[in-house]
C-alpha cells in the first residue's frame, strides 16, 4: 500500500523531513531515523542522548550525521536548544511557544508559555535597547515544593525567598 504510514511513524516525520529538504538538504534515512528518534523520545534530549539512541539500534550512524541533522532542523525553527543549566544544551521539538524554569534543587523544568516573558522582554528593550532571546536560557531557581520544603538551604537574592 503506497504512501501508508508505518508502525510507529508518528504524523509529523514527514513534516519535519519536508522542512529539512526546504533547507537544501535530503530526505534521507539516517535523517528519517534521527528525526524518528527525536520524535518518539523524552520532550527535552541532549544531542549525545539522541546519538545513544540512534545508535544503540542503528550503529552505523555517525554522531556527526545527528549533530548536523539537529543543525538543521533548529536553522528550520523544527526544533530549538535550549541552557537548562551547566550541562549541554537541549533541543525540544518547536511545537509549543514555551520557556523554561529549571528548579536548583531537584532539576525540575518547567515549561511555561512564553508570553510570560513578555513584559520582562519588554523592558529590557525600553530600558536598554537589549533584544532578549528567551527561548535560548533557562530562568534558574526553586520550585514551588522545594521552596517550601524546610532545611533546604536558600540561595541568596531569590526572590520571595
Amino acid at each position: 500500500m503506497t504512501g501508508a504510514r508505518r508502525d510507529g511513524d508518528d504524523p509529523r516525520l514527514e513534516a519535519i523531513l519536508t522542512a529539512l529538504c526546504a533547507d537544501g538538504g535530503r530526505a534521507t534515512v539516517q535523517r528519517r531515523i534521527v528525526v524518528s528518534a527525536l520524535l518518539a523520545g523524552p520532550r527535552h534530549v541532549t544531542a549525545e542522548e539522541l546519538a545513544a539512541t540512534v545508535q544503540a539500534r542503528h550503529p552505523d550512524i555517525a554522531t556527526s550525521t545527528i549533530y548536523r541533522t539537529l543543525e538543521a532542523l533548529d536553522r528550520q525553527g523544527v526544533v530549538q536548544h535550549a541552557h537548562l543549566g551547566h550541562g549541554p544544551a537541549v533541543y525540544h521539538l518547536n511545537d509549543t511557544d514555551h520557556l523554561h524554569l529549571v528548579c536548583e534543587s531537584c532539576g525540575q523544568v518547567i515549561e511555561v508559555p512564553g508570553s510570560a516573558y513578555e513584559a520582562f522582554a519588554r523592558l529590557l528593550a525600553e530600558d536598554y535597547g537589549f533584544r532578549v532571546a528567551p527561548h535560548h536560557f533557562a530562568v534558574q531557581g526553586r520550585c514551588g515544593a522545594c521552596a517550601a520544603e524546610p532545611g533546604l538551604p536558600q540561595r541568596g537574592g531569590a526572590v520571595g525567598a
